[in-house]
């Protein structure tokens, strides 16, 4: 009898312990990692690429369809990542400002959102998307020193001093011209490091008729270059998102820039910017952005490039970036598998193939050598002083909430300021129309 009970003690022991085991193993398997720590496996790249991934990726850019996106990033990131499949997730036009409101309150993930700097606030904090991915960066060990440090800078502002994204362009100001126009009028060519006021110069020289075809010296996309302004002069304030267009800073870019569209027939072209530049060839300098070097070099085949114009107190400073970023969502569930995406698209390898094939300008701190390569695989590139694309210094950048109703308002303004209103005048009534739009659409 006693030996019986014993056996029964025994074998209740023994249902005790496993019953112990299985919900410490059960515990121990339910909870997640700290925060930028992480196990040998997780650690290892090569592992993660090598588990099949489903990854959801938006980019608003290329709309409804993924043609754009897998011209500029898909097919690459195939071939570099064979065990992903990656699966685009469409902007539906027809939804207005809410473009993924219907899918994301499906449930439907996003594990990638592409954004530019100026449109993160739309796509990626207003949809509540934004993830730090410093503990990822901690992880992979990943070197932030190799890029533009104003392009990292501008995240930890965002962020409250994380990161949301690394950039995948940098994006920039550009200042390109026709060699044509010059060699007909026997002016010489602009060169790197010209002051604004030596450009202003040349724009009157450059700006005449001839043979019945009336040419302008200097023109330029006057909304982008406020919202990268070289002087940094924001918008909005980051914070109330009031508009600051009546500051001193901002005041001087403005009329700095604005001057250029007063010489008599050097008005802003009718048929746009870029149209009278690249398609008409009336135009003999041009300053836009780095996605008009491209179709400059399609259109006009005796172009060159060379820095953008310098204000004299901050040699060798440029216009900002206009970056754009790839973002690891909240709402991820691969986050390793999408953070090696991340790595990648900022490669040097990546950065190199996109520059020499798209002529997209790159992110890293030191660009000359994949700057050597910068459009060889297109025609029009072979000769051009490329390197003077990129700034030496780029003017820090600022954050700017409602950038599109802030250049909306600047092409008002501007037009406002050259049909005979006095600066300042132009300039509040600006920026009282962009306060009732902001404010309007905050109360949505």
């Amino acid at each position: 009898m006693s030996v019986m009970l014993s056996r029964k003690k025994l074998l209740m022991i023994a249902i005790c312990f496993a019953v112990t085991a299985c919900g410490d193993k059960q515990n121990t398997d339910s909870a997640p990692n700290d925060a930028g720590k992480s196990t040998d496996t997780a650690a290892d790249p090569k592992k993660i690429t090598d588990t099949p991934t489903d990854l959801y990726i938006a980019y608003p850019g290329s709309g409804e369809k993924d043609e754009l996106f897998m011209q500029r990033f898909g097919e690459q990131i195939k071939k570099k990542f064979p065990n992903y499949t990656l699966k685009y997730v469409p902007r539906i036009l027809a939804e207005g400002t809410n473009y993924y409101a219907s899918y994301l309150a499906s449930g439907a993930p996003i594990d990638i959102m592409i954004s530019s700097l100026g449109t993160t606030t739309i796509y990626l904090t207003n949809l509540k998307l934004e993830s730090d991915i410093s503990d990822l960066i901690k992880k992979y060990n990943y070197d932030l020193a190799r890029i533009e440090p104003s392009l990292i800078d501008i995240q930890r502002q965002l962020a409250n001093g994380g990161i949301y994204g690394l950039p995948w362009t940098s994006g920039s100001f550009v200042f390109l011209y026709n060699k044509d126009i010059f060699d007909k009028f026997g002016v010489a060519y602009p060169k790197d490091g010209m002051t604004w006021d030596e450009t202003y110069e040349l724009a009157k020289k450059l700006t005449r008729t001839d043979g019945g075809t009336s040419y302008k010296g200097f023109a330029f996309q006057f909304e982008n270059a406020m919202g990268t302004n070289q002087l940094s002069a924001p918008y909005f304030d980051s914070k109330t998102h009031k508009s600051k267009f009546l500051e001193d800073n901002f005041i001087k870019a403005f009329e700095n820039m604005a001057r250029f569209y007063k010489i008599p027939g050097n008005e802003p072209p009718t048929v746009g910017v870029p149209v009278a530049f690249q398609k008409d060839k009336t135009v003999a300098m041009f300053m836009g952005t780095s996605g008009q070097i491209k179709p400059t070099a399609e259109q006009v085949p005796n172009w060159n490039t060379a820095s953008t114009p310098e204000m004299p107190q901050k040699p060798g400073v440029g216009f900002q970036a206009a970056p754009e970023y790839f973002y690891i969502t909240s709402m991820s569930k691969s986050r390793d598998a999408a953070f090696q995406v991340l790595a990648y698209i900022a490669s040097d390898e990546f950065q190199e193939w996109m520059g020499r094939t798209t002529a997209i300008l790159p992110v890293s701190k030191n660009p000359d050598k994949l700057m050597q390569t910068f459009g060889a695989d297109l025609p029009g590139f072979q000769g051009k002083n490329v390197k003077s694309l990129i700034p030496r210094t780029y003017a820090p950048l600022t954050i700017t909430p409602y950038l599109t109703t802030g250049n909306s308002e600047m092409t008002t303004a501007l037009k406002d300021y050259l049909g005979g209103k006095d600066l300042n005048t132009a300039l509040r009534e600006a920026g009282e129309r962009a306060d009732k739009r902001i404010a309007t659409e905050q109360g949505k």
